[in-house]
């Protein structure tokens, strides 16, 4: 056999090989995929951590929606009263109209700020719970990556594969 033979089968049987060990190596693969978000929002802790944050939400939209209303109330007053006070009666009641409204802008902001800390905070125990919850699972199935479908790694993928279910019941089963 010439060398030029020799090399050609080498070459083919390291080929063979490789696509061989590629195969192999393609069918230990094992990848799914789950939502934490929907997970977060449909266990059973989620849920109660998202409505202490909803009823948080709407006592302090109370707050801010009766200083707006008193804010509007002092606008009106103004309007009413314009041709009646002196000029600098009036200027002192548009600059207290103005500090009003700097001071509803700033408790706005703040309340915003508040509620996306609780927020993050109340996920944060959550989602360190469904990690531990989600290792066991690939561990225990043989999966080589799960993806969060919520983060957008995940564009397409059968329904088979989604781990979400399974997720949310065994964090309602773990923490009651």
């Amino acid at each position: 056999m010439s060398s030029k033979n020799k090399v050609f089968w080498v070459v083919l049987c390291v080929a063979m090989a490789a696509s061989v060990a590629q195969k192999a190596a393609a069918a230990d693969v094992k990848i799914a995929f789950v939502d934490l978000r929907r997970a977060l929002n449909e266990t059973n802790e989620g849920k109660r951590a998202m409505k202490k944050l909803q009823d948080e939400k709407d006592k302090l939209q109370k707050k801010i929606d009766q200083k707006e209303k008193s804010i509007l109330d002092m606008q009106e007053k103004i309007k009413e009263q314009q041709n009646i006070l002196s000029q600098e009666a009036l200027q002192k009641k548009a600059q207290d109209y103005y500090t009003a409204m700097q001071e509803l802008q700033q408790s706005y902001a703040q309340f915003q700020q508040e509620l996306a800390a609780k927020e993050m905070k109340a996920t944060q125990d959550i989602l360190a719970k469904m990690e531990e919850i989600m290792a066991q699972i690939g561990k225990s199935e043989g999966y080589t990556m799960i993806y969060d479908r919520s983060s957008g790694a995940v564009v397409w993928a059968p329904a088979h594969l989604d781990l979400t279910d399974k997720l949310i019941q065994q964090y309602n089963a773990k923490y009651k």
